[in-house]
């Protein structure tokens, strides 16, 4: 038996994130940050639903909001970029800040 990751329009999906996609427009906000932590940092932003993360400025994540579903993530020609969607069951705790 094969065991393959979700093909989902063209992206290969590692469980709620995947490679060389990204999501049109809604931009929430965006942080100069590593790529690993792209989706944590979403979690802990208001109103974030989806994200996306490139090279860009030495590595920036794209916080995104609204109704998003792997469906809407397009193949980017930039196969360094991960794009990935939370898990609506997902209640990360609060980041604090001193």
């Amino acid at each position: 038996c094969l065991l393959t990751d979700p093909v989902v329009g063209g992206i290969h999906w590692n469980e709620n994130w995947a490679m060389g996609c990204d999501f049109h427009g809604n931009d929430l906000s965006n942080v100069q940050i590593r790529g690993e932590q792209c989706s944590q940092r979403c979690a802990e932003t208001n109103g974030c639903t989806h994200f996306a993360w490139n090279n860009w400025n030495g590595g920036t994540c794209w916080m995104k909001h609204g109704s998003v579903s792997k469906n809407n993530a397009f193949e980017s020609w930039d196969r360094n970029m991960v794009c990935g969607v939370l898990d609506k069951g997902a209640n990360p705790k609060p980041r604090t800040s001193i």
